[in-house]
């Protein structure tokens, strides 16, 4: 199960920053998920939000300032928001990146892909939306770039049942790569995975590994997920391995 830290190592560092983004490197995870605004003047900017009270302390917006202003300003842990471009250059010489587009944005899709497509270490990046919009753009306008499909039953706003939408939902976006909420994951749905070859990367919400995270691990590492965005890049990383020393012990 790979280890994905989710807006990096989010309970060692703020969210987002280069200080989680180190961490999660330091930590032995394989991939960081990040999440990407676009501003005014067209830049992919490293933020899960487009309201920048909760990283930086202002009431000002993203998309509503340019790269020049936004560079200016200083996250709470007095770093400068970071940008798409920066964190390519700086992070895949190290670790994977599983970079999320947030909501339907075309233009967003368009930046995001401008910047991936021809990257030499393309193969090391995923980009991923809980929005068909901006991958099936990218299906016909970057064929290249590697998509994944969120999927969360609580915002999946699809006209059918949920346990039909990950086979549409990857149709539409021309994918095997399955990101579900961890409540989803289950042995119906891994075992479509190995029939249907699909790679499942699940994800946990911030708050959703504050309690009982090793019975969580456990149970999804049983179902053999392949790999988990997880909050406790560190902590995760250290209960595989012991894990796995401890499968090791019993078969020989």
């Amino acid at each position: 199960m790979l280890v994905i830290a989710h807006r990096g190592a989010n309970k060692e560092a703020l969210e987002n920053s280069w200080d989680a983004f180190g961490k999660a490197v330091d930590a032995g995870a394989v991939r960081i998920e990040l999440d990407v605004q676009l501003s005014r003047d067209g830049h992919a900017v490293i933020m899960h939000d487009d309201e920048l009270t909760k990283t930086t302390g202002l009431e000002l917006k993203i998309s509503q300032l340019d790269r020049a202003e936004l560079s200016r300003l200083k996250l709470r842990n007095g770093e400068p928001l970071p940008f798409l471009d920066e964190v390519l250059e700086r992070l895949l010489p190290v670790i994977e990146l599983n970079i999320e587009i947030k909501g339907e944005s075309e233009k967003l899709a368009d930046v995001v892909a401008k910047l991936v497509a021809n990257h030499p270490r393309r193969e090391r990046i995923i980009v991923s939306c809980f929005q068909a919009k901006p991958l099936v753009w990218m299906k016909h306008h970057a064929p290249e770039v590697q998509r994944a499909c969120l999927w969360s039953a609580d915002s999946f706003n699809w006209p059918f049942f949920a346990n039909l939408a990950p086979n549409v939902f990857l149709a539409l976006a021309s994918t095997n790569i399955l990101h579900p909420h961890t409540s989803l994951v289950d042995a119906n749905l891994m075992d479509q995975a190995a029939a249907r070859n699909w790679r499942v990367y699940a994800w946990a919400e911030m708050v959703g590994e504050d309690h009982g995270r090793e019975a969580l691990w456990t149970t999804l590492r049983t179902f053999g997920l392949h790999g988990l965005c997880t909050n406790y890049p560190r902590e995760l990383k250290q209960w595989l391995e012991e894990a796995d020393r401890y499968d090791r012990l019993v078969h020989d």
